[in-house]
Parts: C-alpha cells; sequence; structure tokens
C-alpha cells in the first residue's frame, strides 16, 4: 500500500458556486494541499478565526459577505490571517484595486488557467511558510519553542487590555530555575539546555490552553494567566508549577534536584503597565530566592497572605467538611408581644483546631465559590432537623426552626427530595420548618425559583426573606411567589433608634408585611430602645444579641431554661 504525499500545505476555498467549489477542491487536493471549503463569506471568516491555514481563496462575488469583505475583516481581526488569493470573473482596475486595498495578495481571473493558477498558489503557500519561518525565529526560543519575550510582552499588553476591559485579574509569573549557572559550570551549557528543556515541557503539560508561556533567556520563564477571578487560584497555580517544576533530573550520571522559585504580580494591584508588572514579579522572584528558593512570593505582601490563608482555609474546609467538623449553633427567635422564645435559627460555626472560631463571613464565600456549599448545607440541614426532633421529644417550647440555605444549593435539583428525606426520617412536620433565601437567590432564575418555591410551600415549609430591603428593588415577587416571612436586615435596626431614613425604611416594610399577611422579624437587635422602637413600629418577632448570641445547643437549653425561670 502506497503511503499518501505529505500535505504541501493547508487552504481554505470560499465560493458560493458548489461547482466552482468542487472543481477546486479536487485540483487542490490532487496537488497535495489540505482544503477546507466554505459555502460563503461569512462561514469563512468564522473558520480562518478558528484555525490557521497557509492560504485563502476567495470568489470576488458572493452573497451576503463578499469575498473583499471577507479578506478585509479577516486581515483586521483575525490573530493570524492567511494571504487571500481573490478568483474573479472582473477583470476592471476598479475590482482589482478594492481586493488589493483589502488586503489580498494577489488575484486570478475566470476561466481560470490551472497551470497559472498552480504556480500562484504554490509561491504564495511557499512564500507564507517561509514568513512563519522567520516569524516563528523572531518571535520564539530556539531552544525550547516557547514564545520569547518580544512575544511576551505583546501578549502581556494584550492580556491587561482585556482584563481592563473585562474588569478581572491577569497575573505574571516570572520562574527562575534554582541553582542553574552551577549547574551550566559544572555540567556545561548542553546539559544545562537539556535540564531547561526538560522544565520547558513541564510547564507547559502543567498550563491551560489560554496561557501564555514563555521563555526570556538564561534560566527564567514567564507566565500570564488571564481571566482570574480570585487570587487564590494564582497561588494554587504557582504551588501546581513548584510541584511540577521539582523532580529529579539524571545528567552525566548524577542526579540533580530541580526545583524554582517564582515571583508574582497581579494587575491592576500591582500595576498598570507592563513595565510596572515585569519590575514587580521580579521583585517578588528575588524575595522567593531570599528565602532558600524552591518557594513563592507575590509582589505584595497582602495579596500573598490573603490568597495563601484563603487557600489554606479552602483546604481546611474541606477536611472539615469531609471529617463533620463543622457545628450548628443556634440563636433564639423571640415573640415581641410576650418575650417567649418559640423559635430559632440554625447557624453554622466552624471551630478550627488551630485557628478557633472562624467568622462565616470569611468561610461561606469559599464553600459557595468552591461549591462545597452543597456538602456543607447538607449536613447543616441534617444536624439541625435531627436537634430539633430531640428537643420536640423533651417537650422544649420551640415551635420551629429557621434554616438558611445558599444560592447554589437553593439551585440543586435534589434539595426538595432531601428535605423529605431528613423530616421522614426523623418524623418532623414540615410546618415547623422555614428556610432562609435572599432576595437575590430568588430572582436570578424567577420561573426555576417559583417551580422550587411552591413544591416546599405544598410540603408545608415556610419561606423567609433573609435580609428583606438590602437586595432588588422590585418588589412584585412578594406576591407572585409563595413568601411567609420578612426578615428586616440589621443595617436599618442598627439605625432604628436615631436614623430618619431607618425609621422611615422599617415603618414601610411594617406596612407592606401587614398588607400581605407576612410575618416580620427584625435582625440584630442589640439594645432595649431598638426593641422598643422596633415593637412600636408593630414588628411581631426579633432576633439579636438583646436576648443571644448563636450558642451552642447544650448551652442553648440552658439559656432557654433561664429565660422561663425569669
Amino acid at each position: 500500500m502506497t503511503t499518501p504525499a505529505p500535505s504541501t500545505g493547508s487552504i481554505i476555498i470560499a465560493d458560493d458556486d458548489p461547482s466552482i467549489l468542487l472543481l477546486l477542491r479536487h485540483f487542490l487536493t490532487e496537488n497535495n494541499y489540505a482544503v477546507t471549503q466554505a459555502r460563503s463569506g461569512r462561514e469563512a471568516i468564522e473558520l480562518c478565526r478558528e484555525q490557521t491555514f497557509d492560504l485563502a481563496i476567495f470568489d470576488l462575488v458572493m452573497p451576503e459577505v463578499d469575498g473583499i469583505s471577507a479578506c478585509k475583516e479577516i486581515t483586521l481581526q483575525t490573530s493570524n490571517p492567511p494571504p487571500v488569493l481573490i478568483i474573479t470573473s472582473l477583470d476592471d482596475d476598479t475590482s482589482i484595486n478594492r481586493a488589493f486595498d483589502a488586503g489580498a495578495i494577489d488575484y486570478v481571473t475566470k476561466p481560470i488557467n490551472w497551470s497559472v493558477f498552480k504556480q500562484r498558489v504554490k509561491r504564495i503557500v511557499e512564500s507564507e511558510k517561509n514568513c512563519q519561518k522567520i516569524k516563528r525565529l523572531e518571535f520564539h526560543d530556539a531552544l525550547t519553542g516557547l514564545p520569547n519575550r518580544t512575544l511576551l510582552l505583546d501578549r502581556l499588553e494584550s492580556a491587561t487590555y482585556r482584563a481592563h476591559r473585562n474588569k478581572n485579574m491577569v497575573a505574571l509569573l516570572m520562574i527562575d530555575i534554582d541553582n542553574l549557572k552551577l549547574i551550566n559550570e559544572t555540567l556545561g551549557h548542553t546539559n544545562g539546555d537539556k535540564l531547561i528543556q526538560s522544565v520547558a515541557t513541564r510547564l507547559s503539560e502543567a498550563i491551560r490552553d489560554t496561557d501564555t508561556l514563555s521563555r526570556s533567556g538564561g534560566d527564567e520563564f514567564n507566565l500570564i494567566i488571564e481571566n482570574i477571578q480570585q487570587l487564590e487560584d494564582v497561588a494554587l497555580m504557582a504551588s501546581k508549577l513548584s510541584r511540577v517544576i521539582e523532580h529529579n533530573l539524571t545528567l552525566q550520571d548524577q542526579q540533580i534536584h530541580v526545583k524554582a522559585s517564582i515571583g508574582i504580580s497581579v494587575y491592576p494591584q500591582d500595576g498598570n503597565d507592563i513595565g510596572s508588572l515585569l519590575s514587580h514579579a521580579d521583585a517578588a522572584l528575588y524575595r522567593a530566592k531570599d528565602k532558600g528558593g524552591n518557594s513563592y512570593e507575590f509582589y505584595s505582601p497582602e495579596l500573598g497572605t490573603k490568597a495563601r490563608r484563603r487557600l489554606q482555609l479552602e483546604n481546611a474546609l474541606r477536611h472539615a467538611i469531609d471529617n463533620d467538623e463543622l457545628v450548628v449553633f443556634y440563636q433564639p427567635k423571640v415573640n415581641l408581644s410576650n418575650n417567649a422564645a418559640t423559635g430559632i435559627e440554625a447557624l453554622v460555626r466552624w471551630n478550627h483546631p488551630d485557628q478557633g472560631i472562624i467568622a462565616p463571613d470569611e468561610f461561606i464565600p469559599i464553600a459557595e465559590e468552591t461549591g462545597l456549599i452543597i456538602q456543607l448545607g447538607k449536613q447543616v440541614i441534617e444536624k439541625a432537623c435531627a436537634q430539633f426532633k430531640q428537643w420536640q421529644d423533651n417537650n422544649l417550647p420551640i415551635n420551629n426552626i429557621s434554616i438558611n440555605v445558599s444560592a447554589r444549593q437553593f439551585k440543586e435539583q435534589d434539595l426538595v427530595s432531601l428535605l423529605q428525606q431528613v423530616l421522614e426520617q426523623h418524623e418532623l412536620n414540615a410546618s415547623h420548618i422555614e428556610l432562609e433565601l435572599t432576595e437575590s437567590t430568588l430572582l436570578k432564575n424567577e420561573d426555576q425559583a417559583e417551580l422550587k418555591l411552591n413544591q416546599l410551600h405544598d410540603m408545608g415549609i415556610k419561606i423567609s426573606i433573609d435580609d428583606f430591603g438590602t437586595g432588588y428593588a422590585s418588589l412584585s415577587y412578594l406576591k407572585r411567589l409563595p413568601i411567609d416571612i420578612l426578615k428586616i436586615d440589621k443595617s436599618f435596626t442598627d439605625g432604628i433608634v436615631h436614623d430618619s431614613d431607618d425609621i422611615a425604611i422599617v415603618n414601610a416594610i411594617c406596612g407592606l408585611a401587614s398588607g400581605l399577611g407576612l410575618e416580620l422579624v427584625a435582625e440584630g437587635i442589640e439594645t432595649a430602645e431598638q426593641l422598643k422602637r422596633i415593637k412600636d413600629l408593630g414588628v411581631n418577632y426579633g432576633q439579636g444579641y438583646y436576648w443571644s448570641p448563636p450558642r451552642p445547643a447544650d448551652q442553648y437549653v440552658e439559656w432557654l431554661e433561664n429565660l422561663q425561670n425569669k
């Protein structure tokens, strides 16, 4: 069996006439070109954005987007545009000039002289390949094939522009192989080059397709990471790269332990221009080397500390959830008409073995972003319902328990079935359960939210809107969705004594709740003055440190017994 000849080059052809496409494809394939065809100028443009070609051959006249328009758009808007050859039945000066003005490199008239056509295609493809080789030599490192410093600067400029437009971050990692100079001096530059190539291969395999890895010469690599939302993602990548680089390499029968130091600067926090980002990453690199190498440092100590702490917290939180180490605290919901604590709110707490109690506003966002909130929320529901059942069996005067549900947890398909399962397991009446949701959770996907809320309501579960008044301004959802309770946010309670705006807002919320037949709970009551004003405005229930902070289950029972004995 004969082996097919290797492709001479890749060509895209575009023509709205199927017969011309067939002829072109047959001729070019016979001459060993890899051919991609498009039936319109628009399709050709999209293909040129997705793939790289050595030549584009477009018919001049096509509907919607003609060959000249396609040529112009590809030349201006694609990162690596191919040279364009225009085929035309028009040989007037105006048409020819328009083609060249749009960026075409040559033209061929119909009917096609196939011998002339063959030579022109061959000349253009060979010229393009030579240009690509020259560009590669100009913009790539000869030893590793990676982008060089010139291309790095161009990519970094583009990355910061996109980050500015999209309001996100870009990280520049400067990676320096530790002790390469010593290896070059003792084992020679040939072995030093082998080490560099080994590191380049390892780094290339560890990064995303959207990242840019370059070699600036010597022992230095640079990595551009785009679309960063959280700084800990950068710390995670730096930590990963340190592990990837660290390996044993045999050179001249000697085991070389390879490791590297990494300096990190972040746009826009560490600089708005590429010069600042480069110099600051370099400064961070020297700090990492001063600490003995084989580590990474952020230019901004604050950013580094924050990113490391968050990464450590994420790992510790994952461990805590997997090992069921999180605990549930309980805070009373007090009936303001008789000062009876007839309800409770379940609140998750994390008692870290080394750091003590970690505030929920520090670990809950991490749980949300990583998806750990699903497992965490499930544990809270199960523990809270089990504890509530135990208190019911002991005849404690607690009528209902309120459980917070995050936006991500609310979206989970099995939330309703989870609640059904837990209620059946503990033989609890659903009417004793309240779920607290924020306004934004309900309004992110109103149709799905309405369906799920109706399912929960049909079970008998009550729905409470947490932090009411701090989210969306639209109130139409209150009459459309099955809402039972509004919780007045602590920010309004804080100013209820002296701030006329807060008084007016709470008064309006009270009127709204009364008109819709909704129960009202004021959060964050801490003083007798706040309590009096809240009661005067007609609020039904209150929560806050005036009565009790959130407590573990055993301490809550003790507090409740003391309250009853007063």
